[in-house]
């Protein structure tokens, strides 16, 4: 097939997160399909030796520059607009006018718009024409309504504004293309709560199994990782809380137990705990494997966000041990106090991780079967077949749905004129 995938942020080097989703389900959707691009980049310049990557990939692409910042201008105009302010702060005409040239210039069997935020970019008329399908890592409303429940007052406000506009603009686009690709059955079922009408269709995060190696030896230094992007807010939000509210308490057992902090855009706040006792704090790694394959157990504190955590994924690959907020193993297939723990408030995470700092049998459990799990489960090679299989079906029963519907006008019409 030929297929139009439109997105944000430039997925090479693919260092976690949506941009590794990005990256690998492009690879998987290139062995089978004529890809074509349409990106703009959150990050401003890409160099040249990061567009030839891409570019073993797509037939044609298109690059859009874009440095994206927030606007307190923006943000507050958006507390008394319909439209929530992530949608207006990804409006572009650019984009729009590139993607409606592409498809005038092209016979596309499928346009994937990869996150609900980019489906402002589609001309307005196209749905029922072309087979469209949004894809997200996350529903987006429930990032805010979460916020608005947990976080201080003023994101707590700010959250409260939004995520009722989000859900609405949401559910306008299930309405629209009766379609949607997201990535847990949580995220699933978040949804069809409010709209069960269209076709949810799971596509699960996966994890390159070979990339991210099994490890050979379990690490004698207590260590703890967290790997995430900081310059998203629930995962901010998740390293100071553990921080502060966690690591004293595994300090009172394990004097010398470590916290490392690894991963990009390190905000403020992030740099700051590198001042508490054994805290490290790395920003951008080029290669986060050297870090997880020194870790006793990787940590996932978060207290909101959505979607499958990837760092849960990457753990488990390489055999590392996992204890994890609730929250934060949400979208998972894994068995609690099997594959990995499941810390139920401060106290109980700490004692998970006290547990398996100092048994090395739980800690050999965890990881042979985190890896089992990643492998039978999580690898992009599977879920590769899954996605193609998926995107087959789904434009043949559009073509056939089209073919019907044109045999029933004509029919109509032909029997007025009789």
């Amino acid at each position: 097939m030929k297929i139009l995938f439109i997105s944000y942020d430039f997925p090479f080097p693919p260092t976690g997160g949506s941009i590794s989703r990005d990256y690998n389900l492009i690879k998987q959707m290139s062995k089978e399909n004529e890809l074509h691009w349409i990106n703009r980049t959150v990050r401003g310049k890409i160099s040249q030796d990061r567009i030839d990557e891409m570019g073993k990939y797509f037939s044609g692409m298109e690059i859009i520059e874009w440095d994206y910042d927030h606007s307190i201008t923006g943000l507050i105009k958006s507390l008394f607009a319909d439209v929530p302010y992530i949608i207006r702060r990804f409006a572009s005409d650019k984009m729009k006018e590139t993607v409606s040239k592409s498809i005038r210039e092209n016979n596309y069997d499928l346009i994937l718009c990869d996150h609900i935020y980019l489906a402002q970019y589609l001309p307005d008329d196209i749905a029922g024409k072309i087979p469209v399908i949004p894809n997200n890592e996350d529903c987006g409303y429930t990032f805010y309504k979460r916020m608005s429940e947990q976080s201080g007052f003023i994101r707590r406000s700010y959250a409260k504004s939004q995520w009722k506009k989000l859900l609405k603009y949401e559910i306008d686009i299930l309405k629209k293309y009766k379609v949607y690709i997201t990535t847990s059955e949580k995220e699933k079922e978040l949804l069809s709560a409010y709209y069960d009408k269209a076709e949810i269709k799971v596509i699960e995060n996966g994890v390159d199994t070979d990339y991210f190696y099994k490890r050979e030896r379990t690490p004698e230094d207590p260590a703890l990782i967290f790997t995430a992007w900081f310059g998203y807010y629930p995962n901010e939000e998740a390293a100071v809380y553990f921080a502060k509210k966690i690591l004293p308490l595994v300090r009172q057992e394990i004097k010398d137990v470590k916290f490392i902090i690894a991963g990009k855009e390190p905000s403020r706040r992030i740099l700051e705990l590198a001042s508490e006792e054994g805290v490290i704090v790395t920003g951008y790694v080029d290669d986060i494997r050297i870090y997880l394959n020194n870790a006793a157990a990787a940590v996932i504190p978060l207290k909101v966000g959505g979607g499958t955590r990837l760092k849960i994924l990457e753990a488990f690959s390489m055999g590392v041990p996992v204890i994890s907020t609730e929250i934060g193993a949400e979208g998972i297939n894994a068995e609690n106090n099997k594959d990995l723990l499941i810390g139920t408030d401060d106290k109980d995470f700490a004692d998970k991780i006290i547990k398996v700092l100092k048994n090395k049998k739980l800690a050999e459990m965890l990881s042979e079967n985190g890896r089992a799990v990643a492998e039978s489960k999580y690898d992009w090679n599977i879920i590769g077949k899954e996605l193609n299989q998926y995107l087959n079906e789904f434009v043949n029963n559009f073509n056939k749905e089209n073919v019907r519907s044109a045999d029933t006008n004509n029919k109509l019409q032909y029997e007025e004129i009789s």
